[in-house]
């Protein structure tokens, strides 16, 4: 194969290419639209709130597991970005990757209650 063969995704000699992020675990990627989108200042404070709060859940969950005192976080005060003209994050991307994030700590706070 070729190099924009390769560099696009496609097999190189039989061998399978890279995996898809949500594969590897690894957070999905934010584009950014030519037109419309979400705000990127706000968007990454937004998605800052969010992980700040999966990594106290983690760390509470953690501690409870192993028997030691635990207070549980507060919930994050989300709210979504505005949309700007031009410039902005995908807003697909934007919404795909919160709700996994947001998902992914309703099921941690689950974990401490039950």
């Amino acid at each position: 194969m070729g190099f924009f063969s390769r560099l696009f995704g496609g097999d190189d000699e039989g061998r399978p290419s890279a995996p898809a992020a949500a594969e590897t675990g690894m957070p999905p990627i934010l584009r950014t639209s030519r037109s419309g989108g979400y705000d990127k200042r706000e968007t990454l404070v937004m998605l800052d709130k969010l992980t700040t709060e999966k990594v106290l859940l983690e760390e509470a969950l953690a501690a409870k597991n192993s028997g030691a005192p635990y207070q549980m976080p507060p919930e994050a005060d989300i709210t979504v970005p505005s949309t700007v003209k031009m410039g902005g994050f995908n807003e697909e991307d934007v919404n795909e990757y919160a709700e996994s994030l947001a998902a992914e700590n309703a099921s941690l706070r689950a974990g401490l209650l039950g």
